[in-house]
């Protein structure tokens, strides 16, 4: 009985034996079960480790880091003209009465600039950021305060290389609610917007880049597609959505302890005022492949340089003469030094569409697929106050800028690399103080601009760069303030003629 049994376990134990081609199946199931088991890690790595915001909910606040290292090499051409220096204190303009020939400049800037982000998402409809950076120039450097009182404004305190001060970049929350309502306040993120940000490799921060650039603090309040949706079915199958912003670039306030009596304490200053800025992005159409975004932006109460000792009529005569009918009027006029001042000049008004591809056709090739094109046109015009002078004149002066562009896949995985051209016309006028090129803003450009890079990636999260940019100034004023020295006209003065920059960089961000 025994022995029967045992066979019987024997027989079965035989029928029981995987076949070759069993075998086979069960190391393909195994072997796509590890594919998967890695995919899924990987984008798991993805979502906790990028420097965007983390997707999960939990009490941890996930911290990002991001250094780059960069050499510029800068060529400026400046034009023939009258030399003159501003007493920082006093406001005085001298002009020396020495007149250069066109000359060219050199520079050679070493820099790192180190951003760490944290975000912190306690629940699914709120989330707050906060970013802080440091952009230095390498050791020591002659960057003075006083001869350079502009060079940490606070517009551009993170884009100026500079010293190892640490500095407040963002600091904002996102409360989400309703349906498809956002409401956001702080230090909201207003550099590297579209189309800006495809040459530095990162997502676009919220204005569109032809019209703002630049740093600074308010609101914003989005509604978003599924809200759209409950009007028309045609606003949910286009895509659209809008989003209202509000902010404040000068806040008019003397602070703790004046030294002067006549004002107490965080009181107003009656000579000037607040600047303040307000508009909206509209988003009509998004499909996910083809865009058009708009932007429409209103600033109040801007402030610029203004040469006292020149009433409008005396500045209508003098500002489009050359250096030397200048000088000799000057003379006769008996004028050695200008008083100047930073008064309230007048308002603002910008519009900006940009019409975008992500990726181009369908299925034609690889390489057209992973394709970003766009074209972009923007208009401003400026509104000076009553026996005001903005932009060197008393009337309104409007202006337009064309930005077209390609951001393209290179040659491997990991690289891409893109060209853009700008023409900007005789009073353009934007808000790109805080665009990252030490050439100058290509978007703010009074004539033509064109550059071209090349990023790849090394390994994860190490990339590096090459990038060219060149700037053709038609008039002087390009991306200065709203006063005098924005004047297209005004040519006595020498300025830069020609702007190049060789950026070369090497980046980390994890």
């Amino acid at each position: 009985m025994k022995k029967l049994l045992l066979s019987a376990s024997v027989v079965a134990g035989l029928f029981a034996q995987p076949t070759i081609d069993s075998l086979q199946k069960q190391i393909n199931d195994l072997q796509q079960q590890l594919k998967e088991l890695k995919a899924k890690q990987e984008t798991q790595n993805d979502r906790y480790y990028k420097k965007v915001a983390p997707v999960v909910t939990n009490s941890h606040l996930f911290w990002s880091f991001d250094l780059r290292t960069s050499y510029d090499a800068i060529s400026k051409k400046t034009t023939s003209g009258i030399l003159y220096s501003v007493d920082p204190m006093t406001m005085k303009v001298t002009p020396t009465g020495m007149q250069t020939e066109t000359k060219n400049h050199t520079g050679q800037v070493l820099s790192n600039r180190v951003i760490l982000t944290g975000v912190y998402k306690p629940s699914d409809n709120i989330k707050a950021t906060v970013k802080v950076q440091a952009n230095k120039v390498f050791g020591m450097n002659t960057i003075n305060q006083m001869s350079n009182p502009f060079q940490n404004v606070d517009w551009v305190t993170n884009e100026d290389p500079d010293d190892a001060n640490i500095r407040l970049k963002e600091a904002f929350f996102n409360y989400y609610f309703g349906d498809d309502f956002m409401f956001s306040a702080g230090r909201r993120p207003a550099t590297n917007g579209f189309p800006a940000n495809l040459r530095e490799g990162d997502d676009p921060a919220s204005p569109l880049a032809n019209l703002i650039n630049m740093e600074f603090d308010g609101f914003s309040f989005e509604i978003g597609n599924g809200e759209f949706s409950k009007i028309s079915d045609k606003f949910g199958d286009w895509g659209t959505w809008m989003k209202f912003c509000l902010g404040r670039g000068y806040s008019n306030t003397n602070g703790k302890w004046s030294f002067d009596n006549s004002q107490p304490d965080y009181t107003k200053d009656y000579d000037s005022a607040h600047a303040d800025f307000g508009g909206f992005l509209l988003v009509p159409y998004d499909n996910g492949q083809y865009s058009v975004w708009t932007e429409t932006v209103w600033a109040f109460n801007l402030m610029g340089f203004r040469m006292d000792d020149l009433s409008n009529p005396q500045y209508a005569m003098m500002h489009s003469m050359d250096a030397n009918t200048m000088m000799t009027m000057m003379g006769r006029m008996g004028i050695t030094k200008l008083n100047a001042s930073m008064p309230t000049l007048g308002n603002y008004f910008g519009e900006n569409i940009i019409l975008k591809a992500d990726g181009i056709g369908d299925g034609i090739s690889d390489f057209l697929d992973d394709t970003k094109a766009f074209v972009s046109y923007a208009f401003s015009q400026t509104r000076p106050k009553a026996g005001q002078r903005m932009l060197g004149s008393t009337d309104k002066k409007s202006g337009h800028s064309v930005w077209v562009g390609a951001d393209m896949p290179g040659f491997k995985d990991g690289d891409r690399f893109g060209l853009s051209y700008v023409h900007g016309s005789k009073y353009w006028r934007n808000f790109t103080y805080g665009e990252d090129t030490l050439a100058g803003s290509i978007a703010a450009v009074r004539g033509h601009a064109f550059d071209v890079y090349y990023n790849t990636e090394i390994i994860p999260h190490l990339t590096a760069g090459l990038r060219y940019t060149y700037i053709k100034y038609d008039y002087p004023g390009s991306d200065s303030f709203f006063g005098d020295m924005g004047d297209p006209e005004f040519k006595a003065f020498s300025y830069v003629d020609k702007a190049t920059d060789i950026r070369a960089f090497i980046r980390y961000n994890f």
